[in-house]
């Protein structure tokens, strides 16, 4: 038999003689303790036991300490999540183009949204122009650049209107 299972099979039968002399034990402890009083900080229990006191007052110092030193949180940090989004939305309408913001329930997706401006289902999310600055939506499926800006470049583009020339009968004339 393997000396761990023999160990292991003597453990209840050491137990039993252990606690059976424990009141023995405990007497010729206590009269060395009266005899010499620093027995009680050679015993390895006692030892034991300081540096478990000290380490559990070291790590409430460092809590305490920590504490001291970082900031509280902030007034909201602990408010319960809501269940409703702010959304910014742009109508898609060309002659309207409003931008507003709205709120909707966390699983909103009945998408478009009513204007309230020109009244036709024709807003969506919306996004910032990086060139004009303005909020802009676009309909599913249609180009993704501001109105705004295409506007302005398809007019920038156009011809423009010749005036017409001064009539040319002056060139003949000497005066």
């Amino acid at each position: 038999m393997p000396p761990t299972r023999r160990f292991l099979a003597e453990l209840p039968h050491r137990g039993r003689v252990w606690l059976a002399a424990w009141p023995e034990r405990w007497r010729a402890w206590r009269a060395e303790l009266r005899e010499d009083p620093t027995v009680l900080w050679r015993t390895p229990a006692i030892r034991l036991g300081g540096l478990a006191l000290a380490g559990i007052a070291l790590l409430a110092a460092a809590h305490v300490l920590t504490a001291a030193l970082t900031p509280a949180a902030a007034p909201g940090a602990l408010q319960v999540p809501t269940r409703t989004a702010t959304l910014y939305v742009a109508c898609t309408n060309p002659a309207c183009l409003t931008s507003f913001v709205t709120r909707q329930p966390m699983d909103f997706r009945d998408w478009p949204l009513e204007c309230p401006q020109c009244g036709q289902p024709s807003v969506y999310r919306a996004t910032v122009c990086r060139a004009c600055g303005q909020w802009f939506a676009t309909a599913p499926g249609s180009s993704r650049e501001c109105p705004r800006c295409a506007a302005r470049a398809a007019q920038s583009t156009r011809p423009a209107l010749k005036a017409p020339s001064p009539s040319s009968d002056d060139e003949e004339d000497p005066w």
